[in-house]
């Protein structure tokens, strides 16, 4: 585990133009150590130390731990705003997780796989913030991921007003 702390660092410190290189060496060293846990241990492990709020009321675990033999899934950043419309705020969230959710089982994952999430939302507020827990909590139910949200003034196109990404571990 000290190896992959060392690696993280590493690229952390690293110029963007070499974020690729340190990626894969990161990625290989986090396959190596999958390839070497114990038969039969579960490939996801929601940590919420006592020590630290209890955020599974809030839809997101403080860590996830990855274990096993397993397939990595990173899924881009998914938005929902529609030609169709609506357009609105919780709108435009239904419609991002559910391609998510799309993207994740076009790869071989499901919601349960999920060990962590970025969630970008334009122009934050509380009553945003109240829709888009409720859905997290809706998707991911008792085994919420981790999860970070970064309140923005803008994201890639007009009307955009949400986006998530998604990282998840699945059985090979």
């Amino acid at each position: 585990m000290k190896a992959l702390s060392s690696i993280t660092c590493r690229v952390a410190e690293t110029t963007p133009s070499r974020w690729p290189t340190a990626f894969k060496a990161l990625a290989a060293t986090a396959s190596l150590i999958g390839c070497c846990a114990a038969a039969g241990e579960p490939l996801k492990t929601i940590v919420n130390p006592v020590h630290l709020s209890n955020t599974t009321q809030y839809g997101y675990s403080q860590a996830t731990v990855a274990a096993g033999r397993s397939k990595l899934i990173f899924v881009s950043g998914q938005v929902g705003i529609s030609e169709q419309g609506p357009n609105d705020f919780n709108s435009q969230v239904d419609r991002s997780f559910a391609r998510l959710l799309a993207a994740l089982a076009a790869a071989g994952g499901k919601a349960d796989d999920v060990v962590k999430i970025t969630l970008l939302i334009l122009d934050h507020d509380p009553e945003k913030l109240k829709y888009v827990v409720e859905k997290q909590r809706a998707v991911f139910g008792s085994t919420p991921p981790a999860s970070t949200l970064i309140p923005v003034t803008a994201l890639y196109a007009k009307g955009v007003a949400f986006e998530i990404d998604a990282v998840a571990v699945a059985p090979p």
